[in-house]
Formats: structure tokens, C-alpha cells, sequence
């Protein structure tokens, strides 16, 4: 009795874990999505990028190393001695370059604007991947819910062939209907065989964001949850944030600062030489000989600028000209596409509510008023298996139309402004 009493108490307890454990290994959109960006490769690839480039860009910044001399100077060459002549000396000396105006200033600033270049691509990284991410995870819930539906109605299906094996045996219906009922049962079970296929590769799919042990997960019962947005105005409006639009404008800002770094050509470049003079030997009174110092300064001029400083300013005022047209091809671009799949979303959203609040509730009381019907005897059996037939579909055409709902929110949340 002890021994009975323990293993009802495990039995309990058993029943109490499995059910919170196998909601514990449920696999949420949410949990999905971290995942995906935790895994992805070029996320990181393009933030290294962009802490590389604003390293380069302090670098740039600095002035040109220095240019240290050694060397001898009006040697005699018939005796190569250093303190037969006055003039002779051993030479020490460094050189400092300074370039034009601003020019450093302005290279840091194009270099940081590049670095801006490759932080808007990891910002649309991130959105690219939960936009697939959010594609392939709705694509495995469809293919799941799908197969749900077609094993529930097997089990209807399989009563309706039950159902003709009775009247057939008490001679109310005729051996066609029989063969009709074992039909339709195979096609449901050859589109199960399909479905389990198409999951596999859904499955297969999310694991390339995701990682093929957490795609075998089990998914929750109920439809996937996606961020809402109140207004497409408000998507349109916020473009100008969009990652791609962010990316342009950072090219627009380092063609400007190529007109910078042009206009600052035209003003005079520096070079600074100091060099040290050590004389060996002695004058003619018999004192030492004195070291000599020198200070130079080389100046960069300007002057002929119509073949070189005008043509570089013009050409990099048409490079920025070029940028903004592309930049506003790109606004354009993206808000053409918010339109067109705005237009897709709301005519999903007008399916779904027509499915399901008429479509699918018709179709299931035609399905049960018509068995009624045939096990009364008041209709055929090809008339109840259509019944059965549009009930089915009309249940699968809804899950679908709603799943592609979702997936069109997903791809407007690609547009919206949003913290990821």
C-alpha cells in the first residue's frame, strides 16, 4: 500500500513537471529574436569596422612624422679631412611638415563620417535580421498550426468513413460513397505528408538565424505577438531616422568635408627645418672653430590653381551634389515601399476579419448542419464531404491569411523607428 500511495504521489508530480518544463523549452518570437542577434556575424563585423575607422580617424588628425638628418658637409675630397677646411661640417637636423590650413582637422572629420557609414549598416543589419528572423518564425508557426488543423479533421474525416462503413453495411449507402470517404482521407493524409515536409524546411530556415537546436523547439500555442505601430504617417514621417537614410547622410557629410579639405588646398603649406653644424679644427689665430645652427622655412605656394586646387573644389562639389540626389532617391525608394506594403497590410487585415467573423463560422455550421442532414438521410454523402472539404480550407485560408498579415507588419517594422 506504501509502495502504491508513493507511486501515485510521483505520478502527480510527474504531470505537474512535464507541462512546465515543456512550456519552460517553448521557443517565443521574443526569446527568437535575441538569439538572432546574438548569432549574427555581420552585425559584429560592421561595428568592428566602424571602431577601426574612428581609430584611423585620430590617427589622421596628427601631424606627419618628423624627418630627422645626419650628414657631412664641403668635405675636401683630396685629403677627406674634416678640419683641414672652415667650411667643413658634420650636420644634425630635423624637419617638421605642416599641411595646408585644416586640412587634418577636416580628414578626421570625412574618416568619422565613414566610421557613421558602417554604424548605420549594423543598425540595418539588425533590422534586416529581425525582419528575417520574424519571416522564417511565422513560416514555422503556419506549417505547425497547419498540421494541427489536418491532423484534427483526419480525426473527422476518419468518423466520416466510419460513418459510410455503417450505412454501407446496413445497406443505406452504396459502396461508391465508401470509396470516396477512403479517398479523401488519403489526400488529407498526403497533405499532412506535405505540411511535415514544408515545416522541415521552415525549420531549417530559422535555424540558419537561430541554430538548428533551438529551431527543433516547440512553439507556443498561441499566434506569435509583433510590436504594433499606431500610424503609417508616422513610419513615413521617421524615414529620415531609417538606418539606410542615416548611411546616406553620412556620405553626404564626408563629401562635404572633401570640399573642405579642397577649399583648404588653396592656402600655403609649411615646412620648418632646423639643423646643427659641428665644426672640426681650428681658425687661424689657433681658436677653436664655432658650430653653426640654421632655421628654415619652406612655404607651399598656391599660385597656379586653375588646372589643380579649382579642378579638385569643383570636383568634389559635384561628388556632394551626387550624394544628396542619391539620398533623396532613397527616401523615395523607402517610402514608396512603406506605401505598397501599408496597402498589403490593410487588405490582409480586411481578409482575416471577413474569415473570421463570417467565413469560417458559415462554414463550420454548413459542415454540422449537413452531417445532420446526411445521417438523416435528407442529402448525399458527396454533398456532406464538400461541406467537410470547404470547412477545412476555410480554416487553413484563414491561418494563412493571418500569418501573411504578420509578415507584412514584419516587414513595415523594418521601416519603423524603433530601439533593437
Amino acid at each position: 500500500m506504501y509502495f502504491f500511495n508513493l507511486f501515485k504521489k510521483l505520478s502527480a508530480i510527474f504531470l505537474i513537471v512535464l507541462p512546465v518544463n515543456t512550456l519552460a523549452n517553448e521557443l517565443s518570437l521574443v526569446e527568437a529574436e535575441r538569439l538572432a542577434l546574438e548569432a549574427d556575424f555581420i552585425i559584429k563585423q560592421y561595428n568592428a569596422s566602424a571602431d577601426s575607422l574612428n581609430e584611423i580617424a585620430i590617427a589622421e588628425e596628427q601631424l606627419p612624422d618628423p624627418k630627422a638628418k645626419f650628414g657631412i658637409m664641403n668635405i675636401p675630397v683630396n685629403s677627406f679631412d674634416r678640419s683641414q677646411e672652415p667650411m667643413t661640417q658634420l650636420q644634425f637636423g630635423v624637419q617638421q611638415s605642416f599641411p595646408r590650413g585644416d586640412t587634418l582637422h577636416y580628414k578626421r572629420q570625412r574618416i568619422e563620417d565613414m566610421a557613421d557609414v558602417d554604424k548605420a549598416k549594423a543598425l540595418d543589419q539588425k533590422k534586416k535580421v529581425l525582419r528575417s528572423l520574424r519571416n522564417s518564425y511565422l513560416d514555422l508557426y503556419l506549417n505547425v498550426k497547419t498540421e494541427s488543423i489536418l491532423q484534427q479533421n483526419r480525426d473527422l474525416f476518419t468518423q466520416l468513413l466510419d460513418i459510410t462503413q455503417r450505412q454501407y453495411a446496413v445497406g443505406r449507402d452504396n459502396q461508391h460513397d465508401v470509396l470516396r470517404a477512403q479517398l479523401e482521407l488519403a489526400l488529407v493524409d498526403d497533405r499532412i505528408a506535405e505540411i511535415v515536409g514544408a515545416k522541415e524546411i521552415a525549420q531549417a530556415e530559422l535555424s540558419k538565424w537561430i541554430g538548428s537546436n533551438s529551431a527543433q523547439r516547440p512553439l507556443p500555442e498561441t499566434f506569435p505577438e509583433l510590436t504594433t505601430f499606431s500610424d503609417v504617417e508616422m513610419i513615413i514621417s521617421s524615414l529620415a531616422d531609417h538606418p539606410l537614410i542615416q548611411m546616406e547622410d553620412a556620405v553626404v557629410n564626408s563629401k562635404e568635408k572633401n570640399i573642405k579639405i579642397a577649399e583648404e588646398q588653396y592656402k600655403p603649406g609649411w615646412m620648418l627645418d632646423l639643423t646643427y653644424g659641428q665644426r672640426s679644427g681650428n681658425n687661424l689665430d689657433g681658436s677653436s672653430r664655432d658650430d653653426f645652427a640654421s632655421a628654415m622655412v619652406m612655404v607651399d605656394i598656391p599660385l597656379f590653381t586653375d588646372k589643380r586646387q579649382d579642378k579638385r573644389l569643383s570636383a568634389s562639389k559635384l561628388e556632394h551634389i551626387a550624394s544628396q540626389y542619391s539620398r533623396s532617391d532613397r527616401l523615395l525608394e523607402l517610402k514608396r515601399q512603406v506605401e505598397k506594403e501599408h496597402a498589403n497590410w490593410v487588405r490582409m487585415g480586411r481578409r482575416f476579419e471577413l474569415y473570421e467573423t463570417r467565413a469560417v463560422v458559415d462554414a463550420a455550421q454548413n459542415s454540422e448542419s449537413t452531417l445532420k442532414a446526411y445521417q438523416n438521410g435528407q442529402t448525399d454523402f458527396t454533398t456532406l464531404m464538400r461541406a467537410r472539404l470547404t470547412e477545412l480550407n476555410t480554416q487553413l485560408d484563414m491561418l494563412k491569411i493571418r500569418v501573411d498579415r504578420a509578415k507584412s507588419q514584419a516587414n513595415l517594422l523594418y521601416y519603423k523607428r524603433e530601439t533593437i
